[in-house]
């Protein structure tokens, strides 16, 4: 009897073991899937998106917030921070919508930030993270 029950209880964790060590792999291991491989979830213009979250925000929230956007508006302003992070403003400067490149996502694609200028139009795709003064993408890429 006292065999059948170490021999349980030493399965017993194992199985403990083995399902800590896949949530940690599951949760803390895996990588993001890359943004270009992602699918937009909504296309919409820069404006129309501010638009929105001036409106109703917390509506606009729960319809864009963590949702993948593909957006198309002019160039107000770039500029590029101490640790290579690149912030792409659309609309208006004081209040509209900025799209940050972490400086990974800006050194894969150099050429085409190099070629960013103030007033030009372009598409940025990245996540939507809700409002602030402004309305804030991240995890952006500028999409040729």
């Amino acid at each position: 009897m006292k065999k059948k029950f170490w021999r349980l209880a030493g399965i017993g964790v194992l199985l403990v073991i083995s399902a800590s060590g896949f949530t940690y792999w599951y949760g803390f291991m895996r990588t993001e899937k890359p943004m270009e491989k992602m699918k937009a979830d909504f296309e919409i213009s820069a404006d129309s998106l501010f638009a929105a979250f001036s409106a109703g925000e917390k509506a606009a929230t729960e319809k864009f917030g963590g949702k993948i956007l593909l957006l198309k508006s002019n160039i107000v302003s770039v500029t590029k921070d101490g640790s290579g992070n690149v912030t792409v403003t659309l609309v208006d400067p004081m209040m509209g919508v900025t799209c940050t490149i972490d400086s990974l996502e800006a050194v894969k694609q150099k050429s085409e930030i190099a070629a960013l200028t103030e007033g030009q139009s372009v598409t940025i795709k990245g996540r939507c993270d809700g409002m602030l003064t402004d309305v804030k993408i991240s995890k952006c890429m500028v999409v040729k």
